[in-house]
């Protein structure tokens, strides 16, 4: 998923957590916390603040809590996850 440091704008790709740490999310070479990051949802087209995408379910992870990514149907929404 294309995501963005609310700081600077930089965008960058990322579709997992750091499953070393708690809330943080590995973009290449790096860890950020989530709560540093906007997430692109094509979805809605637009940008939308990391934990409000988690909170409201744009967002989903898997069932090891290891990657993320958009529902792909009502079910994943509501469940807020993907087997």
């Amino acid at each position: 998923m294309k995501v963005r440091y609310k700081k600077t704008g930089t965008e960058v790709a990322a579709s997992g957590f750091n499953v070393h740490a708690i809330g943080e999310v590995l973009t290449g070479d790096d860890t950020v916390y989530i709560k540093d990051l906007d997430v692109f949802l094509p979805a809605l087209n637009a940008w939308k603040d990391m934990n409000e995408a988690f909170q409201d379910h744009d967002l989903i992870v898997d069932d090891y809590n290891t990657y993320f990514f958009e529902p792909e149907n009502d079910a994943e929404r509501e469940r807020g996850w993907r087997a």
